[in-house]
């Protein structure tokens, strides 16, 4: 069976100016790529762009070609990759974990470690760190996971909730709320 649709992850990283995104999106549009996933992040002078788009075979292949061009215009390292459309369990709940602390090398790989002792999947991370108005940097930390449903939910909140406490660490678990319509 033939699929639908296709998949290609776009990576794009350059220095940050205001025409890359909308030349990339513009590109989406002519070569007739659906946009279905965007992260753009603006790190020091760089951004990084990571893009899934979903298309006709035709309309991925067109667009694989019109990348290299605007990577040489825009002087961007774009990397791409064909995927597959991703699988849904229904075996799963997602769930959020939040988590603020003085900043300090290792948090994120140490959350890490726990959820995968804990057979839990991450599916998304965003984390950065600020100044606090006391001149402290602070580490802020989101993750989005895969509870899988064998998983008792208390019982991981509670190892959850003594493991920030033991680590001085100020988190919480909460399911992910379905927007209502």
């Amino acid at each position: 069976m033939i699929p639908k649709y296709n998949y290609l992850i776009v990576s794009a990283m350059g220095p940050n100016r205001p025409e890359m995104i909308t030349d990339l999106s513009r590109a989406c549009v002519q070569c007739g790529c659906n946009l279905l996933n965007t992260k753009i992040n603006v790190l020091g002078q760089e951004v990084v762009m990571v893009l899934l788009l979903a298309g006709s075979w035709g309309a991925i292949a067109k667009m694989e070609a019109t990348l290299p061009n605007l990577e040489q215009r825009l002087g961007l390292n774009i990397q791409t990759r064909r995927t597959h459309e991703p699988s849904v369990s229904s075996q799963l709940m997602s769930y959020t974990i939040q988590v603020v602390a003085i900043d300090r090398k290792g948090i994120l790989n140490e959350i890490a470690n726990f959820l995968m002792k804990h057979s839990v999947a991450i599916e998304e991370i965003s984390a950065h760190t600020y100044m606090a108005h006391t001149g402290t940097r602070m580490a802020s930390l989101q993750l989005k996971m895969n509870v899988p449903h064998d998983v008792h939910l208390a019982t991981l909140r509670d190892k959850f909730m003594s493991y920030c406490d033991d680590h001085n660490l100020d988190g919480f678990i909460e399911p992910i709320r379905a927007a209502s319509l």
